[in-house]
């Protein structure tokens, strides 16, 4: 796991983060990404070049009040085009500034579905909500996942799909 929140991307990138990364890549392992705002600049290069497969928490957390073309939601988009991404829609509330459904995101997963498509997205609930500042429950969580993705064949993609074709489980 590289996350970006712990470590500034410049050392995370300056340090042994390129061998790592070649080590994931080389065991077929996937390399689980927590970045928010524009960290993930920094660290796209690397991962373009190196064929590893990565899975990118929370939407890549951009800052809604930035638009869509802030660089470190370009810059997630742009790993689209390697095929070895797939992109979490969990954890809303922790980029969203609005209140559930967390509309200020809807502009994001739209770019996310035209970049990634469903089958490589991964929906997650974020359980057990470590460090939230008030009370979250689930069933809110997976109705914002029909607002954005109403059709049944989509939903399934996500929900079921990908998280197999990703993570190695069986889908029925």
């Amino acid at each position: 796991r590289v996350d970006l929140l712990a470590e500034p991307p410049d050392v995370a990138v300056g340090g042994g983060l390129a061998t790592l990364i070649r080590r994931v890549a080389d065991e077929d392992m996937l390399l689980d990404i927590q970045c928010e705002g524009d960290q993930l600049v920094a660290l796209a290069p690397l991962l373009q070049r190196t064929p590893v497969r990565m899975v990118i928490d929370h939407f890549g957390r951009p800052a809604p009040g930035r638009g869509l073309r802030q660089p470190g939601f370009e810059a997630l988009l742009s790993l689209s085009d390697t095929g070895r991404a797939v992109v979490k829609l969990s954890g809303a509330m922790r980029c969203s500034r609005s209140a559930s459904p967390h509309a200020d995101l809807d502009a994001y997963v739209t770019a996310l579905r035209t970049h990634y498509g469903p089958q490589r997205l991964a929906w997650g609930s974020d359980w057990p909500f470590l460090r939230s500042a008030s009370r979250i429950d689930y069933g809110p969580l997976l109705a914002q996942l029909g607002r954005w993705f109403p059709g049944t064949a989509d939903r399934r993609e996500i929900l079921v799909e990908t998280p197999a074709r990703w993570f190695g489980f069986k889908s029925r």
